[in-house]
């Protein structure tokens, strides 16, 4: 039983991970990009959009990093303890 929550758990922390990933990435857009295509500035759209994929890729890919990371130790951490 105990391994089945912590195995339940485990996966909760990925899934939470995977949904602050999506959540960022929206409130990303709302932020940088919907502003400046509301303004109808070609400089402002351009230059909101440069800072969105910057910020967009460098955030959303230390977090797909992390992901990686904590599943493949959570991986570890299972094939240890069962044996």
């Amino acid at each position: 039983v105990l391994g089945m929550v912590s195995n339940t758990a485990s996966y909760l922390r990925l899934w939470a991970l995977s949904l602050a990933h999506t959540e960022l990435a929206t409130v990303f857009w709302e932020k940088a990009m919907l502003s400046t295509i509301n303004s109808g500035n070609p400089v402002a759209i351009v230059a909101g959009y440069s800072i969105f994929a910057g910020v967009t890729f460098a955030v959303l890919i230390v977090m797909d990093v992390l992901e990686c990371f904590l599943h493949a130790l959570r991986l570890h951490w299972v094939e240890f303890q069962n044996k």
